[in-house]
């Protein structure tokens, strides 16, 4: 076997230290400048990549988010500037579709909106324009004074570490070789934040069971709060509830890899050519805004979220069905798909947290809660 790239740079340091935590393993699975999974030139979305997100299925969820960025701008006071933050924005299509739906249907705040797409891959980037930036951090803290930061199935992906529950104690679970496989080991906890972290989850865990923690979560949120004088924070990702993310449902975590639209979960094989996730812990994200001066608006799924938005006043009349209204047809199946029942309607949630406003700092009540608010699950 011939190791190049982000397998050869684990096996590395592997010989080095004896063993790596699972989130350093998974930093450099996914982010090695030479050949990482979300550094490389080639695609990872739409039917030719290895998944599809919800800008993928339609049109539509950018339009509706569009409704829902319209709103959000109303409640700070229809600001003069504004500007819209989307963080891990890979090919920048959600915000930039965005931006066009505002042309249309908010043209007031469209003309006085700017975008600022954060991407760390080189690649993705493109060049700026008189209303969109392209970088590669996200600003600096307090550099916005009104606007709204938006992730997209980002959190999911930030380097996890792995935990076991082994005869009343906590392990970690490591990563080493034998031979020229990669294989778990279990040690000590590698730092006391993973500690701390299962305490604050307030859930008991019990013998055998396995979980992730994701550690880069918190101080994310933090940088997203600091980042706003005013403004609201959308996080949109597949996700839990800390109770039933760490339940005895899923004894054995959240743990899942994606390569040419088949799940699977073996992470130690085509290192760099898959994508490796976990449900995110939306309890946590809660908390640690709050700590860092975010309030809750609301917290739901996708459905339920796009929904409350209107997103069924999308759908378009076939009439009497014929040949030519294929399209159309096509086109009401791809707004199901969005807000399906069990898909991902209920597999992705939407968190959205508020911070200070002409009103001062309690959040308002927002049109995607309406349908169904999740928070009280929190």
């Amino acid at each position: 076997m011939v190791d190049r790239g982000p397998r050869r740079e684990i096996l590395r340091r592997i010989e080095s230290k004896g063993r790596i935590t699972f989130a350093e393993f998974m930093e450099v699975a996914l982010y090695f400048e030479d050949g990482g999974y979300y550094t490389a030139k080639e695609g990872r979305w739409g039917e030719g990549g290895d998944y599809i997100t919800s800008i993928d299925v339609s049109p539509v969820f950018s339009r509706v988010m569009g409704v829902a960025i319209s709103e959000m701008w109303e409640k700070l006071g229809s600001p003069v500037d504004f500007v819209l933050i989307e963080a891990g924005a890979g090919r920048g299509f959600l915000s930039l579709d965005i931006l066009s739906a505002l042309k249309v249907i908010k043209p007031e705040l469209y003309e006085v909106i700017s975008l600022v797409l954060v991407e760390k891959n080189p690649f993705l980037r493109q060049a700026p324009s008189e209303k969109v930036s392209w970088s590669e951090v996200l600003p600096e803290a307090g550099s916005v004074k009104n606007g709204i930061i938006i992730s997209n199935e980002l959190i999911d992906s930030f380097p996890f570490h792995r935990v076991a529950f082994d005869r009343m104690a906590v392990k970690e679970v490591y990563v080493t070789r034998e031979g020229d496989d990669l294989v778990d080991t279990e040690g000590p906890l590698s730092t006391k934040e993973i500690g701390r972290y299962l305490e604050e989850t307030e859930v008991e865990f019990i013998e055998g069971q396995r979980a992730e923690v994701n550690l880069m979560a918190g101080p994310w949120i933090e940088q997203a709060a600091a980042i706003l004088k005013r403004g609201f924070v959308i996080t949109i990702d597949y996700g839990l509830p800390a109770k039933e993310l760490y339940g005895v449902d899923r004894m054995g975590g959240t743990l899942m890899c994606h390569y040419r639209h088949k799940s699977n979960f073996t992470p130690y094989e085509r290192i760099g050519a898959q994508d490796i996730t976990s449900h995110v812990d939306f309890t946590h994200l809660c908390r640690r805004g709050e700590k860092a001066g975010l309030s809750l608006c609301g917290f739901t799924t996708q459905k339920n979220f796009l929904l409350g938005l209107g997103i069924l006043e999308e759908l378009v009349d076939t009439g009497e069905m014929r040949v030519s209204d294929y399209e159309k047809v096509k086109y009401n199946r791809a707004i199901a798909g969005l807000i399906a029942p069990g898909g991902m309607g209920d597999i992705f949630k939407v968190l959205v947290q508020y911070k200070g406003g002409v009103n001062g700092s309690e959040a308002p009540a927002l049109k995607g809660f309406s349908f169904r608010d999740m928070s009280r699950y929190l």
